[in-house]
Order: C-alpha cells, then sequence, then structure tokens
C-alpha cells in the first residue's frame, strides 16, 4: 500500500475548483523492487575509504518516489461534483547492489565495495473522472470513479542503457474531504486523502540474467492538508 504525504493547493468557486499536488511517496511499484531486489541479493552495502574525506555507507536497496497530480472539477447539485484527475502518481528510480568484493583502488588513496548495480527508473501516469458527493449533515466529501494508469519503467544493470518497456492499467480513483473551519471563508485548510486501485503489473526483463523483476504494487494512497481558496 502506497502512502503519500502532501500539500494540495486548491482554488474553489461556488462552481469549480481545481487542484495540485506535488507529494513525496511511500510504498506502491517503490516497495515492490526493494523486496524483490532484497530477495535476489541486491541489497548489500556500499562500503568507501577515502584518505582525505574518510569512510562512507551506501545503503541498498534505495530511492524514494514522489507524486504530481493536478485535480478539477465542477459543481452540477447541491450535493454532487463531478471531477477529472491528471499527472504522475509516482516517479522514481530504485537502485540496489550486490556486493562482489573488496578493492583496494587508487594507490591507497581510496578503497571500497565492488559488485553489480541495478536501476530501476518508471513513472506512472494517471487519467480519471468521477463522481464527488457531499452529505448535508456532515463536513465530508466523497469521491469515486473509473481511473487509466499507464506504467512506465526502465532496468539497467551496472549503469548500461535502460531497457524500456510500458503497460496500461484500468482501475478506480477514490478521494475524500474534510474542511477545517468554516467553508465560507476565502481561504481555507483540509484534510485530504486520495487512493487509486489497479492490479498488480507483471514486469519485464530482457536479460535471463541478473535482477529479474516480478510484480509491481499499483494500490496506493494518499493523506495530507490541502489548502484551499474558495469564493
Amino acid at each position: 500500500m502506497l502512502i503519500v504525504i502532501n500539500l494540495n493547493c486548491f482554488a474553489q468557486t461556488k462552481n469549480w475548483f481545481v487542484s495540485l499536488s506535488v507529494a513525496p511517496a511511500i510504498g506502491g511499484p517503490s516497495a515492490s523492487l526493494k523486496s524483490q531486489m532484497k530477495a535476489q541479493g541486491y541489497g548489500d552495502n556500499a562500503e568507501s575509504t577515502f584518505v582525505i574525506f574518510g569512510n562512507g555507507t551506501t545503503t541498498y536497496p534505495r530511492g524514494g518516489a514522489m507524486a504530481l497530480l493536478a485535480t478539477g472539477g465542477k459543481k452540477i447539485s447541491d450535493h454532487k461534483s463531478i471531477y477529472f484527475v491528471a499527472g504522475i502518481s509516482q516517479k522514481a528510480t530504485v537502485e540496489g547492489f550486490n556486493a562482489q568484493g573488496w578493492s583496494d583502488g587508487f594507490f591507497g588513496l581510496f578503497a571500497g565495495t565492488y559488485g553489480n548495480h541495478v536501476s530501476v527508473s518508471y513513472n506512472t501516469y494517471q487519467l480519471g473522472t468521477g463522481y464527488m458527493y457531499s452529505f448535508p449533515k456532515s463536513r465530508t466529501s466523497l469521491g469515486f470513479g473509473p481511473s487509466v494508469y499507464l506504467f512506465n519503467y526502465g532496468i539497467s544493470e551496472n549503469y548500461a542503457p535502460k531497457e524500456k518497456h510500458s503497460s496500461i492499467v484500468p482501475g478506480a480513483s477514490f478521494n475524500a474531504r474534510i474542511p477545517f473551519g468554516k467553508e465560507r471563508k476565502l481561504f481555507g485548510v483540509e484534510f485530504v486523502i486520495n487512493g487509486n486501485i489497479a492490479p498488480s503489473v507483471k514486469m519485464k526483463s530482457d536479460h535471463t540474467e541478473g535482477f529479474q523483476p516480478k510484480n509491481a504494487n499499483m494500490f496506493s494512497a494518499s493523506a495530507g492538508l490541502a489548502f484551499s481558496f474558495r469564493k
């Protein structure tokens, strides 16, 4: 399950709203890839020693995801709106390392671990729409509708050019909004939850050796604060 902590900037009037969110992400394909890298031996630490700078350690697997989404909608009745969502639900580069030995480096000035390096970069594009309902005796609004996801990814072994693959995945998205304070104010803060539901994607590799990716988790959820502008 993906959890995104985000800050959204909303523009809203009586009949429409628009939002843009940029957020760090945890889980989803990134978590799947890290788990698979560990299982296949790409979870070793890379140690390094420099005469001038001292010792250092790089922990693998590593890599965090970011999300960039735009949401907009139009009010069609007192308690119902239609909305759309588009953007990148996840963007990340996940790296793994399989240690093979130790090298004394260049004239003893530096030394470090050597081995096999793997890198997987991906973008998950999202396009969706749906209905949002507000409840007369509650401050909560709930939305749900279909979405389509384009999962683009590339795999590189030992810094070679990436193998590129794509998958189109149908799914659904949902969101919930709870305003703080009075909604009649021009500016406000809301608690927002967004989520995506889609089947896992079976990833491909052009090689029979080295890292072999398996299924990428496509479930995601986000929770954070939204700064609102409304009229």
